[in-house]
């Protein structure tokens, strides 16, 4: 039998690897909000090239820590019952 390998924990020191690992988790929030393909894709090259303004990424990181805070939430009401 093959012994699964586990996978190697990523090192968030260095600044470009915790800029990408933020910009990842915004990608993944907006795919649950915007069902348009094309838009999404639109986003996703605009921001891994640093084309949206500030402004912007602080509103969307906003809506993003509020969604992540109600998901848990509501996995810990589930989990209790």
């Amino acid at each position: 039998m093959r012994k699964i390998k586990r996978k190697p924990q990523v090192d968030y020191t260095p600044y470009h690897v915790r800029q990408q690992a933020w910009y990842m988790s915004l990608l993944k929030f907006y795919k649950t909000i915007e069902f348009n393909e094309k838009a999404y894709v639109d986003f996703g090259e605009k921001l891994l090239n640093g084309k949206i303004d500030q402004k912007t990424l602080t509103q969307l990181d906003k809506l993003r820590r509020k969604h992540n805070e109600l998901e848990k939430q509501k996995w810990e009401k589930i989990k209790k019952q």
